[in-house]
Formats: C-alpha cells, sequence, structure tokens
C-alpha cells in the first residue's frame, strides 16, 4: 500500500508513513530555534540614540547666600535699608557742594563790610580793617588748595565707606555686610575726639591768657565798654567749652556704637541699641544749620545755601538711622 499524503509505500508492520510522522519532530525541536535567534537581537532591532530621548537640561537657579545668624540679617537689611542708601547719597552730594564752595570763596572785602556793619560803632576802633582784610585774604589764598585736597581725602573716604558698607549689604552672594566701611568710620571719629580735646584745652589756654591780657590794661574811657567786651568773651567762651564737651561725648558714644556694630557683624552677637544721646545732638545738630544757612548766605553767597541745605538733611538722616536701627532690633526681639 502506498501513503495518499507523500505517495511513499507504507511500511509492512503498519505504522505511519514518514510523513505524517515530520510534523511532530518539527514540533519538538522548533524552540531550539528561538533560542538561536535570541542570542543576536542586535541584529534585527536598534535602539534609538539616548541624546535624542532626553529632554533639554535646565540648570537650577543659584539662590542667594542666607545670613550666617539673625543678628548678621538684621545688619544686612539695616545697613541696605533706603534710608542707608539715601545718607550714602546726599554724603557724597555734599561733599561735592563743599568743595564747590572751597573753589569760589567770597571777596574778603565783601566779609569784612558785613563784619564791621554789624559791630558797635565804639568796637570799630579796636580791629583795623586793613589788618582784618589781609588776615581773610592769606587765609584764604592759604587754605583754598589744603582745603580742597583735605576734603577729596577724608571726604573720599567717607564716602567709599559708605557705599562699601551698602553695596556689601545689598549683595545676595555675601552672607554678611563687610566691616571695612564701619572701621573707616571709626578711625575718622577718633581723629575727630582727639581733635575736639585739644580745641578743649587750647580754648581754655586762650581764653585765661586772652582774659588775663584784657583785665591788666587801662583803656580809659573805654574801661565799661572792654568790661562788656571781657564778659561777652568769657560767655562765649564757656558756651564754647561746654559745646565741645558734648562733641567730645557725642564722638565716643558713635565711636562706641560703630565698635558694638562691627562686632556683631564680626562675631553673630547681638549690638547694644544706638545711642539716643547722638540721635539728639543730630537734630540739634540740623536745627542749628537750617538758622545758619542764612548767615552763611549773606558772608559767602548762595553757593553755601545748598551745602547748608544738605548739612541739614544729612544731620536729620543720621537722627532717623539711630531710630530705625533700635526699631529694627525691637522687631527682631534682639534689643536690650
Amino acid at each position: 500500500m502506498y501513503c495518499t499524503n507523500c505517495g511513499r509505500k507504507l511500511p509492512e508492520d503498519g505504522s505511519p508513513c514518514v510523513c505524517r510522522r515530520q510534523p511532530e519532530q518539527q514540533t519538538y525541536t522548533q524552540p531550539v530555534q528561538p533560542q538561536q535567534n535570541y542570542g543576536a537581537p542586535t541584529q534585527n532591532f536598534q535602539m534609538p540614540p539616548q541624546y535624542c530621548a532626553q529632554p533639554p537640561v535646565q540648570y537650577p537657579v543659584q539662590r542667594p547666600v542666607l545670613p550666617v545668624t539673625p543678628v548678621h540679617g538684621v545688619l544686612k537689611s539695616f545697613f541696605a535699608s533706603p534710608l542707608f542708601l539715601i545718607t550714602a547719597i546726599l554724603f557724597s552730594v555734599n561733599l561735592l557742594f563743599q568743595i564747590i564752595a572751597s573753589l569760589f570763596p567770597q571777596d574778603p572785602a565783601y566779609i569784612v563790610n558785613q563784619i564791621y556793619s554789624n559791630l558797635p560803632y565804639e568796637m570799630q576802633f579796636i580791629i583795623s580793617p586793613g589788618d582784618l582784610y589781609s588776615a581773610l585774604s592769606d587765609a584764604q589764598s592759604g587754605t583754598t588748595i589744603g582745603t580742597v585736597i583735605g576734603m577729596l581725602i577724608t571726604g573720599g573716604l567717607m564716602a567709599a565707606a559708605y557705599w562699601i558698607t551698602y553695596i556689601s549689604a545689598k549683595s545676595p552672594s555675601v552672607p554678611a555686610a563687610k566691616t571695612a566701611g564701619l572701621t573707616i568710620m571709626k578711625v575718622f571719629s577718633i581723629i575727630s575726639l582727639v581733635v575736639l580735646s585739644l580745641a578743649e584745652v587750647l580754648c581754655v589756654v586762650l581764653a585765661v591768657i586772652f582774659g588775663v591780657a584784657l583785665a591788666g590794661n587801662d583803656y580809659g574811657y573805654m574801661d565799661e565798654m572792654m568790661s562788656g567786651f571781657f564778659i561777652i568773651l568769657i560767655a562765649a567762651c564757656i558756651i564754647g567749652f561746654v559745646v565741645l564737651i558734648f562733641e567730645i561725648i557725642y564722638e565716643a558714644k558713635v565711636i562706641k556704637m560703630l565698635n558694638s556694630a562691627k562686632n556683631a557683624m564680626l562675631t553673630g552677637m547681638v549690638p547694644n541699641k544706638a545711642s539716643m544721646f547722638v540721635a539728639v545732638i543730630c537734630f540739634i545738630s540740623a536745627a542749628v544749620s537750617f538758622f545758619s544757612i542764612f548767615g552763611d548766605a549773606v558772608l559767602y553767597g548762595w553757593i553755601r545755601v545748598p551745602l547748608g541745605l544738605t548739612s541739614v538733611a544729612l544731620n536729620v538722616l543720621y537722627g532717623l538711622l539711630i531710630l530705625q536701627f533700635n526699631k529694627m532690633l525691637k522687631n527682631a526681639g534682639m534689643a536690650r
């Protein structure tokens, strides 16, 4: 017999044809084939480049550097405040007006005339107008260049102190304001304290010498007038002596405030409150400067008016800065 499927002769033992047993063998060996193909998957499939699938890189924005301690934060806020910025600007403008006023001094003859027009008739015979004019002329010619240079050095350093302190406090990348500006202010305050102390001693010595000289002379019919002049001189010396004492106390307290603020910026310790005595003196100085603007304008001309106005505004700002500093310490719970 023959197979109806492939036409082969069927085995005589009755077993099925060879063509009918082949599917079983193929099915049995079929799992081997995927293992051979599985070993090289990269021949049929390739992954796309990863850089095509990645989103663009976004770098995070750098955050400002936080203050080291809460004390540094309060001090940075104070020295970066708009009030401190206005003070720095106004100090620079005031320095500019001082230099301009020094470069254009008033005619000594005009000053002599103004002085003599306000003196009593008897006093006009004591001082010679020519001598006073010569003294004023020599003083102006000899001090103009030196005054301008001195203002450029001292005033420029003080202006730099304000701007260094403000810029370092305003910078977000600095954890604490720099102390270089406060150091410059402290040095000039110490110099002012020494100069005022020497001036106080000199004032007392000159008053004693001048008083003895007046008391030992006989002025005849002018004795009564000279006695009145002597009393006025003694009163002026006493007033000047008291003013110098207040100025010395003022500078000493300013130095103490600067030391406290500088130490707080270096160590993070809570600073002392600013002196209210200094604030009161600043407001009094502003009032005195305001009332002296007219006199300066009469003696030296209109160029002194903007200088006087900026001086008044600066003294007011100094007082307001002290009040703001104490208020910020109180709001932060650091007042002591």
